[in-house]
């Protein structure tokens, strides 16, 4: 439970701190009759934002996966089990998107949530094997 915890911790961090890079506009560009937000709440938005969506979606896929691989015979392989990711990440982003009247550019939008997805799974299987390796 701590690893995958620290899996969504890290998940929401790195994802996070790259979206709130991309839209942050540095003082130099900046006009002065334009109001902008600073680095800090930009991903402080995205966290609030992204964490409930990544916990809750994390762990009900770790669980589901977990039915599959401890009902099956065979261990799933890392990358058909990381492209599963990417496919579910891209299904939660559509339940999002469907559930919303914005408009969103959707290549990016499943993009975002397809390497999302696939980051979390990377990081439990980092996080788990570095606790294998610890007893």
């Amino acid at each position: 439970m701590l690893k995958r915890l620290l899996a969504v911790i890290m998940t929401t961090t790195l994802v996070c701190t790259v979206l709130a890079y991309i839209s942050y506009t540095p003082l130099r560009d900046r006009t002065s009759d334009t109001m902008y937000d600073s680095f800090g709440s930009t991903f402080l938005s995205y966290v609030l934002f992204a964490l409930p969506i990544i916990l809750l979606s994390g762990f009900l896929l770790d669980f589901l996966i977990g039915m599959i691989i401890n009902r099956s015979s065979t261990t799933l392989a890392y990358m058909p089990t990381v492209l599963g990711y990417g496919v579910y990440g891209i299904v939660i982003a559509s339940l999002l998107i469907l559930s919303t009247k914005d408009a969103f550019d959707l290549p990016l939008s499943f993009t975002i949530a397809a390497l999302t997805a696939m980051i979390y799974y990377s990081l439990s299987v980092v996080f788990n094997r570095l606790s294998q390796h610890a007893h």
